[in-house]
């Protein structure tokens, strides 16, 4: 027995050294920016000099500012289009290529996948270029069939379902390949068993398929709902806000508070806030979708 005791102590202690330098580094680069962040939004921030203390007043002054709760909406917005599309978008193209009876599988998921490879800067000059309404393809072809396109990337409208189906599109075949991976795991006799008791395509989906998912739905659910209201790179570099301030999301906002007018403390209340958003929010989800599932 006290050999035995030797041996898990011993083990514990390897465990905890390995454990260590990750630890230290997740407390430098999650914990303390996260602290540093709130106590930052408590002062009116100097970078160069003495910081005075205000408490509230930042949070007061964004929550009684219209451009940030536009800023507000528009990520809601955003996030409400972009997220469900991702997820469909990658749950159909799983359960297309699972049923698919054509030899190629691999080189369609990898042609699916391809664009999760593209630096997020590629994906929104390129989508720029295509939606142009002056030499873009997509305008050009829609002349064609006799369609009259409009500024997608101009009107307050369309903007910000726009760049929604842009991220969807890039985002999508890694969703893919997680729930891909979730099918996999899901044995065929669970399905052979359904056909002889009559369940069809759509019960199976719904009764078999979705509740043994859960544990890849929650991820790349969570993954997909920080993607979406923490976005900054797709809508700076295709709109930059525009046009006015239909496309300024939170992270934009932020970062021209902080980058441009130098309001560093608001800044970093509008990122504590965002923070806060994304935390509650993944706390619901997984309460929703079940956080046993991560452990069955």
């Amino acid at each position: 027995m006290k050999t035995r005791r030797k041996l898990v102590r011993s083990e514990t202690i390897v465990g905890i050294l390995f454990l260590l330098p990750y630890f230290a580094l997740w407390l430098l680069f999650s914990v303390f920016s996260v602290g540093y962040g709130f106590y930052m939004s408590l002062h009116k921030w100097n970078p160069m000099g003495k910081s005075i203390f205000i408490g509230l007043d930042n949070y007061v002054g964004l929550f009684t500012n219209d451009r940030f709760l536009n800023a507000v909406k528009d990520t809601f917005i955003y996030a409400a289009w972009a997220i469900p599309l991702t997820l469909i978008l990658g749950m159909a193209f799983a359960l297309l290529l699972r049923r698919a009876r054509i030899r190629a599988v691999s080189a369609v998921e990898g042609a699916l996948f391809f664009p999760y490879l593209l630096n997020v800067s590629v994906v929104g000059i390129l989508w720029g270029f295509l939606l142009d309404p002056n030499v873009g393809i997509i305008p050009y072809y829609l002349k064609f069939i006799g369609i009259s396109p409009p500024n997608f990337l101009n009107s307050p409208v369309l903007v910000l379902p726009t760049i929604a189906f842009v991220s969807s599109w890039w985002l999508c075949g890694y969703r893919m390949v997680v729930f891909r991976a979730g099918l996999n795991a899901i044995p065929d006799e669970i399905y052979e068993s359904s056909l002889l008791d009559g369940a069809g395509p759509i019960r199976q989906f719904l009764h078999i398929t979705l509740p043994l998912m859960r544990p890849s739905i929650l991820f790349a659910a969570i993954l997909t709902l920080v993607a979406g209201l923490c976005m900054l790179a797709q809508v700076l570099i295709m709109t930059n806000g525009g046009p006015g301030t239909s496309s300024e999301v939170m992270a934009l906002y932020m970062y021209r508070l902080a980058f441009e007018s130098f309001n560093f403390g608001a800044a970093a209340a509008a990122g504590f806030i965002l923070f806060s958003l994304v935390f509650v929010i993944s706390v619901g989800l997984v309460n929703i979708l079940g956080l046993e599932s991560e452990l069955s």
